[in-house]
């Protein structure tokens, strides 16, 4: 038997075991062993997406398999450079730094929000870790997916499942070491290792250790370990176990903060009624003030796009000693048991807990008009008010404190059949699936003017103004003995109870592909939830409250045919979504749940010998019932939205000549609210993110008789429009402008050793991402390998 080079954490040459692309209780990624630059590196087929074996030229569903073998070409090591590689997919938020529940990055998919929240097709509702080091493959599936995924993890734009690394019947160890500017340093290890002489007990195990430094002026830091076992026992020729588990654990110093813009014109003029009111203002007095305020953010802001406002992405505001801690642990076991030459059972569980401690912070951009209301309120001369100039010279510091803990689990059993209805090939997938899922928090805020809070004005959570540009006195008591010494003495009342619940979900579905000829294929599913909310637990009162129950029903269908067998498809679906909500507005109304529905066309191939591949699609999205923020009480949220999502997507893959890979995505997206109230009815929603997005990346691995031999070169990057930080009427918008970010690597690549080179944000441009509120990204930054192989 020919001796296979087998790939560990880095594949150093790109080499993707047969092991891995044959193992039937995972995604065939690839078909056989080899070299990066030779064939494509997005999956051609997933068991995850349809949880059926199907190829992707089957599959009336649009996804993008991104394999290990591409991160391994792109010398990435986080989840954001993998995700960039789908077409129209782009970071929104990079949430709430160590959080268990908020943490992790948000992107948009199709007009709508989504984050990895799906672990080997199982619903994984905690944050998971950022480093790539478990990562067999990133399965990003496009559009409402309801109905083999549930309403937990899945949003109208689609879902991300990650999906984790299984042991093989070789021994063999990985080492990767890493070092960058930034202070970044890593190291990854990855131990495959048969445990008998029969090979049918083996195991893997991945650890990770990564220290990221701030660009900031404060030293801050993320520390990350990653542990993560794994194995699999062929017990018979029927039966097959497999268990894994991970536990990451996360420090978060100093960084992770955000720029608020939350403080909107129509905003300002509630808190200002609100505050005059609460001094004892009259209800004319209160008018004739608000009504000369401004009303629009050009008239607030005096301008509309942040770059105008000269933030510095290098001034941190706030003390690296407001420190996070974040803890998680997932164990997953399947079953796999061959009932007949036709039949299969497959069961699945999912455990995962977490828990934090932690301080959220924010910096929320004052415009000019706050200070001047405030000092006059102050100083009790409300006669005449001076609003001042057009801007926002100032921002306020605030902070919450928060400790979390989560707890959940899931039990999935499905049917798998594939089998003969006449002459008509028939598979199909049975399933009943159990959620549970339980969290606890508590979110201390304060209130206090000890610290000058708002201009001096106690506001909650507000610890101090600064100054967005030049000197400040008190730039440095923005930290933790300050703000602990607040919440033990000025904590509110409100914040000492927790914030959580329970919820259990109960659910079947089936999903049927059925090959009417052996070019034309139609798929059907359904599915029905039955989801339970016991609500939150009050200790005070020994009771419980806000609990509800809902019932949801998801169909699908598809339709796919091949005028070129295995090489081109046409296709069509029909997909739903939903997401349970809870709560009412502010005329104690219940909510109900929120409904999506697509319709998608277009077509996909695999020309050339599978040297060239890829999809192009249409979709049309339409949800109804959208919670959102009510314009006229920012304390309550109303249930008047209906969003249309339109778009089109274009991914290419392809090798046009050996060695060489290229892929390009672009993506369209045209978002809007149709029926809202009139303050955002017709506005594209600010979580929609930029209506165009493009990616690239070209890559070329030498074979040559010359000193290029054995060399990598690869460069690409991503375009992001436009985007919407606010975006309402009489308001108007908040501006995230347009960017380009440029990657590039080189590497050295052997069988038993790799050297590597990495440029990102190569062009060293000022970005910054965000809805709602802003995030700075990371300024160039430079990172070398080293690889090891045994």
């Amino acid at each position: 038997m020919r001796k296979i080079i087998v790939p560990l954490c880095l594949f150093f040459t790109g080499v993707l075991s047969a092991q891995e692309a044959n193992d039937s209780l995972r995604s065939k990624y690839i078909d056989e062993v080899e070299i990066i630059g030779t064939k494509p590196v997005i999956a051609g087929r997933s068991d995850y997406v349809g949880k059926l074996p199907l190829k992707n030229l089957e599959n009336p569903q649009v996804y993008t398999g991104i394999t290990s073998t591409l991160i391994t070409q792109q010398k990435i090591y986080n989840m954001d450079d993998v995700v960039r590689n789908s077409p129209g997919i782009s970071k929104s938020t990079d949430g709430w730094a160590g959080s268990v529940m908020y943490g992790g990055a948000t992107y948009v998919s199709r007009g709508f929000a989504t984050q990895i929240k799906a672990l080997n097709g199982l619903a994984n509702n905690i944050t998971m870790p950022s480093d790539v080091q478990n990562v067999s493959a990133i399965e990003v599936i496009k559009g409402p997916s309801a109905t083999l995924f549930g309403g937990i993890i899945t949003s109208y734009g689609g879902l991300i499942n990650r999906v984790t690394k299984k042991p093989y019947d070789d021994y063999s160890l990985g080492v990767d070491v890493s070092a960058g500017s930034f202070s970044f340093n890593r190291i990854g290890i990855d131990l495959n290792l048969p445990i008998n002489k029969a090979k049918t007990l083996l195991s893997r195990t991945n650890v990770a250790y990564s220290n990221q430094g701030t660009f900031t002026d404060n030293g801050g830091y993320t520390k990350n370990l990653l542990v993560a076992p794994s194995f699999s026992y062929q017990l018979s020729d029927k039966v097959k176990i497999g268990l894994s588990s991970e536990f990451n654990a996360t420090e978060v110093a100093g960084m992770g903060s955000r720029t608020m813009f939350s403080l909107t014109p129509n905003a300002v003029k509630q808190y200002v009624a609100e505050i005059l009111e609460d001094a004892g203002a009259s209800e004319t007095y209160i008018s004739s003030i608000v009504e000369e305020m401004p009303t629009t953010i050009k008239e607030g802001f005096g301008t509309e796009n942040i770059k105008d406002f000269g933030l510095n992405r290098k001034r941190s505001f706030y003390n690296k000693n407001l420190v996070t801690t974040g803890q998680t642990f997932n164990l997953n076991a399947t079953v796999e048991y061959k009932i007949s030459d036709t039949w299969k059972s497959a069961t699945s569980a999912l455990y995962s807990s977490g828990n934090d401690d932690g301080y959220e912070v924010r910096m929320v951009l004052l415009p000019n008009v706050v200070k001047g209301v405030i000092t006059a309120l102050l100083s009790g001369d409300l006669t005449s008010i001076d609003y001042g100039t057009a801007g926002a010279d100032y921002m306020g510091r605030m902070t919450r404190k928060y400790e979390t803990s989560v707890n959940t689990h899931q039990i999935q059993q499905n049917f798998v059949g594939d089998f003969k209805i006449a002459t008509m090939r028939n598979r199909m997938v049975l399933g009943l699936d159990y959620y549970y899922h339980d969290n606890q928090s508590y979110w201390r805020t304060f209130q206090s003017n000890e610290y000058g809070s708002l201009f001096g004005y106690a506001y909650p959570g507000i610890f101090d103004v600064v100054a967005v540009k030049g000197e400040n006195s008190n730039y440095y008591d923005f930290e933790k003995n300050n703000i602990d010494y607040l919440f033990q003495t000025a904590q509110t009342d409100a914040s000492k109870k927790p914030f959580g619940g329970t919820t259990s979900v109960y659910s079947t579905y089936v999903n049927d592909v059925l090959n009417i000829t052996s070019r034309l294929l139609v798929n059907a599913g359904v599915r029905f939830d039955r989801f339970i909310a016991k609500g939150i637990y009050d200790g005070a009162t020994d009771s419980w409250s806000e609990g509800y129950n809902q019932n949801a029903v998801s169909p699908k269908f598809g339709v796919v045919y091949q005028p070129i067998l295995n090489t081109l498809s046409v296709f069509a679906n029909y997909q739903t979504g939903f997401t349970n909500k809870n709560g009412t507005d502010k005329n104690n109304n219940l909510f109900k749940p929120e409904h999506s529905f697509q319709f998608e066309a277009g077509l996909k191939y695999a020309l050339f010998d599978g040297n060239f591949t890829g999809t192009l699609s249409v979709y049309d999205i339409r949800v109804k019932d959208i919670v959102r923020n009510d314009p006229d009480d920012i304390d309550f949220n109303i249930q008047d939205g209906t969003q249309k999502s339109r778009g089109f997507e274009a991914e290419i893959l392809g090798n046009p000549f050996p060695n060489f890979n290229v892929m390009f995505g672009y993506a369209y997206n045209d978002s809007k609210y149709e029926k809202a109230d009139e303050s955002v009815n017709g506005l594209r929603p600010t979580t929609a993110g930029a209506k165009n997005q493009f990616n690239v990346w070209l890559h070329y691995h030498f074979q040559t008789y010359n000193f290029l031999n054995n060399f990598s070169i690869g460069a690409g990057g991503n375009y992001v429009g436009k985007t919407y930080v606010m975006n309402q009427a009489p308001d108007g918008a908040f501006i995230v402008p347009a960017y380009t970010l440029v990657n590039a690597k080189i590497s050295y690549d052997k069988p038993s050793y790799s050297f590597a080179l990495r440029a990102n944000n190569l062009l060293n441009l000022d970005i910054w991402t965000g809805n709602a509120g802003i995030y700075p990204q990371m300024p160039r930054q430079i990172v070398g390998s080293v690889a090891l192989k045994f």
